[in-house]
């Protein structure tokens, strides 16, 4: 325990530790030199012994393995990034999964909105995550992933299961964060708190209720405020510096005169991080709600209680006998597809990050490129994942996705919406800063800054 204490608090360099930089740039000046897949796969099969028994001498197994497949899948994402492969052999570094694609609320812009326009656009079924399904997820992609976020466009807090499948994520030593409105009658607090989840973003834009309700349709601010005040006693009672709670205000013209109350009550009530946060434009779907004209300067994030924010390392593994050592280990031997496709050429020319760093699925087990909302009109739905078949994230779509981007393949009729996307295309849920957060909880010593920012630099 002290040695862990002092690996995670003092800095490799007052001690002369080994730390992972060495073997990290040796690979990366090696891939840098690479100009094939088969080539990048056994320079990272030549390195990984050696990063592994570095990390044996921190971790033990299969933490030490965990964390190898981890650093090697970001770098093979990133050859097949830079290469603008079609066909991969890395798997998405971050999942994004619905517990339920259901919502009570009815916001404006969103899929669950009440208007006729609204209801038109969007193709978004009712569904609940089965345990079996995100088991299927986890197994495929969690030796490889650092991160999974349970939330889309649905609310989490509906699906009872919920604080259940974020324990089975941090089996596989994963980062976890949930997105809610707080909303709801049924709310067992000290379930959430004991699930291991590191963040939970709750949305509150408004303090006051008509302020509120005007975009939070259906909402109850005083049960919000009654389910944040059972939030903040449980991680009192039981000890538990997790979950992160910030409330997330979206600073529309209708509620930015209550910013300044509202971060007042976010300090009262005992939340972590109070943050102003630019909204997509709504008025399509309600004319009278606009983005307020704050100056750049006013959105951002205010931490109100340092301590409990300060060390990330605690929560990194909180369950360390739930690890799923043998499937860890299983996958440490065999970490790669048995054979690449065809390379595609090397490309400098612009793609779009999602398509290969982060997957999103729905509560219904639909495949989707990024967190945009399905439509009819428009083919966003990359296929279905049940567990069985081969690699969503490698599908014919995807590389179909992939290779218009690269300039292999033109635009045709029935082509991946990818090919007429004008979202922003390199703005990932689950990205640079995610990396960098994650290898730090782990070992802020051992992956030093040089390290983190080779991971995290692409």
């Amino acid at each position: 325990m002290v040695k862990k204490l002092f690996h995670s608090l003092i800095p490799a360099s007052l001690y002369r530790s080994r730390t992972a930089f060495p073997v990290l740039s040796r690979v990366d000046q090696e891939l840098r030199h690479c100009n094939s897949t088969s080539a990048a796969i056994e320079i990272l099969s030549r390195a990984k012994p050696d990063l592994c028994a570095r990390l044996r001498t921190r971790f033990p197994s299969p933490l030490a393995e965990a964390l190898t497949l981890k650093v090697l899948n970001l770098f093979i994402a990133r050859y097949h990034f830079q290469a603008r492969s079609a066909s991969l052999l890395s798997r998405p570094f971050g999942l994004v999964v619905d517990p339920t694609n259901v919502c009570q609320l009815a916001c404006p812009g969103c899929v669950h909105s009440s208007s006729n326009q609204a209801s038109q656009l969007f193709d978004w079924p009712n569904g609940t995550l089965s345990e079996n399904r995100l088991s299927a997820l986890l197994k495929r992609y969690g030796p490889y992933a650092i991160g999974t976020l349970f939330y889309n466009y649905g609310e989490p807090l509906l699906n009872l299961n919920t604080p259940k499948l974020i324990r089975m994520a941090k089996a596989w030593l994963m980062g976890t964060a949930i997105s809610t409105t707080l909303s709801v009658r049924k709310f067992d607090a000290e379930a959430y708190v004991e699930s291991g989840l590191d963040f939970m973003g709750l949305s509150i834009d408004g303090a006051t209720q008509p302020v509120y309700q005007r975009f939070r349709r259906n909402g109850d601010l005083r049960l919000v405020f009654d389910n944040l005040r059972k939030l903040v006693e449980a991680k009192r009672k039981l000890g538990k510096r997790y979950p992160v709670l910030a409330w997330n205000f979206l600073a529309f013209e209708h509620n930015a005169h209550e910013i300044p109350l509202a971060a007042r009550m976010a300090r009262k009530l005992g939340v972590n991080l109070f943050r102003v946060v630019q909204p997509f434009d709504v008025s399509w779907d309600d004319p009278e709600i606009h983005p307020a004209a704050l100056e750049p300067g006013e959105f951002g994030v205010r931490k109100m209680d340092w301590l409990s924010i300060a060390n990330q390392s605690t929560n990194w593994n909180p369950f360390p006998d739930s690890v799923d050592g043998h499937a860890i280990l299983e996958a440490y031997e065999n970490p790669w597809k048995e054979q690449a496709e065809d390379d595609s050429p090397p490309s400098p020319g612009h793609t779009c990050h999602w398509l290969y760093k982060n997957i999103v699925m729905d509560a219904t087990g639909r495949i989707t490129p990024c967190c945009g909302a399905p439509r009819p009109d428009i083919n966003l739905v990359f296929g279905a994942f049940d567990g069985d078949g081969g690699d969503p994230f490698d599908s014919e779509k995807y590389r179909q996705a992939r290779a218009w981007f690269s300039g292999d393949v033109p635009a045709s009729a029935d082509a991946p919406h990818c090919t007429r996307c004008e979202w922003d295309h390199t703005a990932v849920n689950i990205g640079a800063a995610d990396i960098r957060n994650y290898f730090q909880s782990a070992s802020g010593a051992f992956f030093d800054r040089r390290s983190l920012s080779m991971l995290s630099g692409w």
